[in-house]
């Protein structure tokens, strides 16, 4: 019997039914403060019986409440159903199955972009394919080049691969993982791409391009538009770093890992398409990483019933509160996810669910800030009470999932089938056995349901031809950032290590709004187009001027409304990623 942690987290721990990290690479028997933390946690903060309006509820009645609300609505317009789910639980039944129902009923959906969406498709541009490095290549580099990439603090198997090569951070600050490589690099906000730029027009100016990359010529008649001088200028690069990266490129052929945050900032789609041509530059395949999980051949669309059934609408969630306050949704189902606090414009969606304009339905192992919001909620259990089949978006690693703890509320595949009968929907995927779907989506990736179920951990053999050659070759559309004035910073997210998104405060507590700057203390009032939210200022000499840092699990402010009020709108060029990282906000002193 094992258990893999299914959170969005690169390492996705595998443990035996004692709840013990297995000892096999590149897990190598550890694991994390939150991964030691779950068994307590599992016991805290759960929701244990159904809900509707406050009132305790049994598990049949809310099935046949829900229903009722949903079959009201289709027949008025299914699109004004808008489910939104995300990477809470990475497990193929867990987080895909149940979006079959929604499929079906023509609801909308959001359009999943806030993570790794941008990078995919931007790597994907240039290569066909977003697949990288596997933790087999990773051990045969010499260095390391941690671009954005905590870690440190948010992949400490993959760090503890380095620790003894030699590293260089990449990022906006002084962070644990800059502190501790062998060099650290410190770039303006939204300006990675430039710094890229400059490390490719060096390689190219100085006669050290040792690789292939498609339609060269084309790059380098782009770089060569422009001077060393600008490009360091506009990303707060010396010259001389400049030139140091591009010679240590050359030099040591590092592997470079990629951060999802750049997908979240300005020019961030470009920057990371840029990154990930410097290690082909210097004669490197496939010597960059960013996330392996659309290489494995799992059909992920399958799962979500997407060759039967589609969703009527997709709405962006970087414009996910527009669409909440122009009142463009009556319904909303959220499971897998805290949507509240993590998707941009979450302040709208309070105010629509207090003033009836929305009618909220959460299904959640925990009382989220989006559950204790809901109209309807209703229990779910947690990866240590139930069956699934989880995947990696790092090691190549397939594992059956199998329960060591007693089961609270439903499952997602069985509340979605029952929602399904009590609508009285036959439509074939809902009667598809949801175990013969995961077996005929886990095919592609060489892995039988059968034999997964006997040996429990099986790898995969990585896909790494391209399912289609890009025929065009993206160049930047560089966007400058605008200056800042007097008392405006940028506002930029981190990881902590307690802590996954919004997962861990049952044991670890609620993380103050904490705003950690150079330039300010006390109580500060950030605001700009979007809105305002109020934090705590800390002087910190690791943030340079003008920024700001917070971490991505403070996510109330002091007054308990969510910091995401004044993030989003902007979206980037590849996958419509909301602009998360590098936000410009005005400072206002309330108090010291």
């Amino acid at each position: 019997m094992v258990i893999a942690c299914t959170r969005d987290c690169y390492d996705t721990c595998i443990f035996d039914e004692n709840y013990r990290p297995l000892n096999i690479f590149p897990i190598n028997g550890f694991t994390c403060a939150r991964g030691r933390a779950d068994l307590i946690r599992n016991e805290r903060n759960r929701v244990t019986s159904a809900y509707i309006d406050g009132k305790e509820v049994s598990i049949d009645e809310v099935i046949k409440y829900v229903a009722r609300l949903l079959g009201e609505a289709i027949k008025k317009d299914p699109a004004r159903i808008l489910r939104t789910d995300y990477d809470g639980n990475q497990g193929l039944l867990t987080w895909y199955f149940p979006d079959r129902l929604f499929n079906v009923i023509g609801a909308s959906q959001t359009d999943r972009s806030i993570c790794s969406a941008e990078g995919h498709a931007a790597i994907r541009s240039h290569y066909g394919t977003s697949m990288g490095a596997l933790p087999e290549d990773f051990v045969k580099y010499k260095a390391a080049v941690f671009w954005a990439f905590p870690a440190s603090v948010s992949a400490p198997h993959i760090w503890a691969l380095f620790i003894k090569k030699f590293k260089v951070a990449i990022d906006v600050r002084f962070s644990d993982t800059a502190r501790k490589s062998d060099k650290a690099i410190i770039v303006k906000p939204g300006t990675d791409v430039f710094l890229a730029l400059g490390i490719i027009k060096v390689l190219i100016d100085e006669g050290l391009v040792e690789g292939k990359v498609r339609h060269f010529e084309k790059l380098a008649s782009y770089v060569g538009k422009f001077s060393l001088d600008y490009l360091s200028r506009i990303s707060g690069v010396s010259i001389d770093d400049i030139k140091w990266l591009a010679e240590f490129y050359h030099g040591y052929k590092p592997l470079t890992l990629i951060g999802f945050a750049l997908g979240r900032s300005l020019n961030g789609g470009d920057a990371i398409g840029m990154i990930s041509l410097i290690p082909a530059l210097v004669g490197l395949e496939r010597g960059y990483y960013y996330s392996n999980s659309l290489g494995w051949g799992i059909d992920f669309d399958y799962l979500r019933g997407l060759h039967m059934a589609k969703s009527s609408r997709v709405i962006p969630m970087a414009d996910f509160g527009d669409y909440i306050e122009r009142g463009e949704v009556d319904i909303m189902y959220a499971w897998n996810e805290n949507p509240v606090v993590t998707l941009p414009g979450g302040d709208k969606l309070i105010e629509a669910v207090r003033e009836g304009r929305v009618t909220l339905i959460v299904h959640d192992p925990y009382w989220s800030e989006t559950a204790k919001l809901a109209n309807v909620v209703i229990p779910a259990p947690t990866f240590l009470e139930k069956y699934d089949v989880i995947y990696s978006y790092w090691h190549d690693y397939l594992v059956y999932n199998e329960p060591i703890k007693s089961p609270k509320g439903i499952t997602e595949v069985d509340l979605m089938r029952r929602l399904a009968k009590e609508l009285e929907i036959s439509h074939p995927l809902l009667l598809e056995d949801p175990w013969k779907a995961v077996d005929r989506a886990i095919r592609p990736a060489g892995i039988t349901l059968e034999e997964l179920r006997e040996r429990k951990v099986i790898k995969i053999k990585p896909k790494y031809l391209p399912t289609n050659e890009p025929d065009a070759f993206p160049l930047p559309n560089l966007v400058e950032p605008s200056e800042l004035s007097s008392y405006e910073i940028r506002l930029v997210f981190t990881s902590h290590p307690l802590y996954t998104n919004t997962q861990f405060r049952e044991v670890y507590g609620n993380l103050e709004p904490v705003v950690y700057t150079h330039d300010y203390e006390g109580i500060v009032v950030l605001e700009n187009e979007f809105g305002s939210v109020r934090a705590r200022a800390v002087r910190d000499d690791n943030v340079p001027p003008g920024v700001a840092l917070i971490y991505k699990s403070s996510l109330i402010d002091l007054d308990g409304k969510p910091i995401n009020s004044i993030t989003g709108r902007v979206k980037g060029k590849y996958a419509g990623t909301p602009l998360l990282n590098g936000i410009k906000v005005r400072v206002n002193v309330v108090s010291k």
